[in-house]
């Protein structure tokens, strides 16, 4: 008997080109690590073009942002999340990396503090030609802003009044990598599932803040389901017009329930969006970055194995 896959890398992928695909963005990550800018070159087709909510970056201009990132954040790296691994379909990869850094130049016109940062960032790329063309980052800047005492922690606002749950050390949620990887728990999950029970996840409770609309949430996702679903209503009751929250969470893996985790592996929707609008909502998404290097319109996207929440996590 075979041991259990503990990478995506491990016999997961249906297809040789897939296998490709997600060797590709590890590579890329590697050579953004290492500071290679020709190794970038490689794994970054000419025509690349990232987007996030200050536009967009070409090839040279993602260079730029990385290397200047590395002046603000020493030992600056990406490692992939292997509890979710990296997901393909079709011309689409997502994963979502772990961003580790030591605070030792300006950021967000702090200097240097010397402290350590630890976030989060979700990732999807287009692939085309065994090249990267396109790229929709979201970045979770919370985390860093409160790690470099550059933003109040309002995440313990939010557990104390809204959430009623004991308040995490440093102003930040506790992360959670979720379930290892490996094959379902239960029996496999086919993609139409998958993306069922997501579609119902943002047309139920995030949509509505009801409470009896939650019955895909399962109880542990992301920090309670009582927490979570006291909060949403709330926010709405004292917003009404907020938009549905957006924050990307985890990408969205599930064992065969009617109830979504947030924990186990699932694959990618069918919802389209413009440039860096979130896949399922087509609301604007938050990211990590200072500047864009063009004012060129963003292109579309359709996948949706995004979980998204207003939570930190």
């Amino acid at each position: 008997m075979s041991a259990a896959p503990t990478s995506s890398l491990e016999g997961f992928h249906a297809t040789a080109t897939a296998e490709r695909a997600d060797r590709l963005v590890r590579g890329f990550f590697d050579a953004v690590n290492a500071g290679d800018d020709a190794g970038i070159n490689q794994a970054l087709a000419r025509s690349f073009v990232s987007y996030d909510k200050h536009g967009v970056r070409s090839r040279t201009g993602i260079k730029r942002f990385y290397s200047e990132l590395k002046q603000s954040f020493s030992d600056l790296r990406f490692e992939v999340h292997e509890n979710i691994g990296v997901l393909v379909e079709g011309d689409l990869v997502a994963l979502r990396t772990i961003v580790t850094g030591t605070h030792v130049g300006d950021y967000a016109r702090v200097p240097a503090t010397g402290n350590s940062v630890q976030t989060s960032a979700a990732h999807i790329f287009r692939v085309r030609d065994d090249q990267i063309v396109e790229h929709w980052p979201v970045m979770d800047t919370y985390r860093i802003l409160v790690a470099i005492d550059a933003s109040p922690r309002v995440a313990n606002v939010f557990q104390r009044e809204y959430l009623k749950v004991a308040e995490s050390p440093g102003g930040l949620f506790q992360e959670r990598v979720g379930t290892e990887f490996g094959p379902p728990i239960e029996r496999p999950i086919t993609r139409e599932e998958s993306r069922a029970v997501v579609r119902r996840l943002y047309d139920g409770v995030i949509a509505t803040g009801r409470r009896e609309d939650s019955d895909m949430v399962a109880d542990e996702y992301i920090q309670t389901r009582v927490g979570r679903l006291t909060a949403v209503p709330t926010l709405k009751a004292r917003s009404p017009s907020l938009a549905a929250p957006h924050r990307t969470a985890e990408l969205c893996r599930h064992t065969w329930s009617p109830k979504t985790t947030g924990s186990h592996r699932g694959v990618s929707g069918t919802g389209r969006s413009r440039g860096t609008a979130n896949p399922l909502t087509g609301r604007r998404s938050t990211s990590f970055g200072s500047r864009a290097d063009s004012s060129r319109s963003t292109g579309s996207l359709s996948i949706g194995s995004v979980s998204t929440s207003p939570l930190d996590c």
